[in-house]
Parts: structure tokens; C-alpha cells; sequence
């Protein structure tokens, strides 16, 4: 059994708030020796802060648990209203947020916390060392394109 690693970060709503939160994990991963995670880990943060953003526009807190070989994120908003899946057939412009996150995610939910806010997070295990590595790669060269 691995040991338990945690870390948190609050994030005010904003354009910067996605980028500043990829940073935090991508810092945070690096420090843990876990980059493993990075590659899905980067999206499933960026899509649940940019969900926080639009739709609660309050202040949120990052936890990222890395416990037993899985990576737990979870991003805290004050808004009220749960987040859902929107179907392919009914999205517009944008929606694809936490479809994504489902896709990546061996497990995901949404805990409401007591100020009236809630909790979305999910629970990642690694990728091939091989296949993250080039990923990484990729990723960090189009660091920039990432920016919101």
C-alpha cells in the first residue's frame, strides 16, 4: 500500500483558472513522481475548473489525492445545481466537459457539501508509461494553445 498524498489549491473564477489549475497538477504529479497521470489527469482538471468557471462562478478549491495507485481530483464550487452528462444528440456549442471526464475516469460523482456547493471529482489510474511519455511530450510543446 502506497502512502496517501494530498495537496489543494484555491482557485477565483476567471479565464486563467483552467491553466493555473493544469499547472498546480502537472507541479503537483511532478513532485509526487507520478506523470503517469498527467496526460488524462491535464484534461479532466481543465474541463471540470472551466465547468466551475461557467456555471457556479465562485471561488474553487483543486484537491488532488494520489492514494494506492489512483488519482483522485475533485474540484469545489459554492454554486448550486448539480452538474450531468449531456447526451451527443442535445449539445450545442460546448457540453462536452464531463462526457470527457467520464470517458477518462475509472470512477466519477458529484458530493454536496453542506454550504450549499458541491464536489465533482474522479478517480484516475495511470497509462502506459510509454504512451504518456509521448503524450507529455506533445503536451508541453502545446503548452501555450492550452492557455484559457
Amino acid at each position: 500500500m502506497s502512502p496517501r498524498r494530498l495537496a489543494q489549491m484555491r482557485l477565483a473564477p476567471g479565464p486563467s483558472a483552467p491553466g493555473r489549475a493544469r499547472r498546480f497538477l502537472e507541479d503537483t504529479c511532478g513532485r509526487w513522481t507520478a506523470l503517469d497521470f498527467v496526460a488524462d489527469a491535464a484534461l479532466v482538471v481543465s474541463e471540470l475548473v472551466t465547468n466551475a468557471v461557467r456555471h457556479a462562478g465562485t471561488e474553487m478549491r483543486i484537491a488532488l489525492e494520489l492514494r494506492d495507485g489512483t488519482l483522485t481530483v475533485s474540484v469545489h464550487d459554492g454554486g448550486p445545481g448539480l452538474p450531468r452528462v449531456i447526451p451527443a444528440a442535445e449539445r450545442r456549442l460546448g457540453g462536452r466537459g464531463l462526457a470527457i471526464v467520464v470517458r477518462l475516469a475509472e470512477a466519477w460523482g458529484v458530493a454536496v457539501g453542506d454550504d450549499g456547493g458541491k464536489a465533482v471529482w474522479c478517480r484516475l489510474r495511470p497509462r502506459a508509461a510509454a504512451a504518456v511519455g509521448a503524450q507529455w511530450a506533445r503536451w508541453k510543446g502545446s503548452q501555450d494553445a492550452w492557455s484559457v
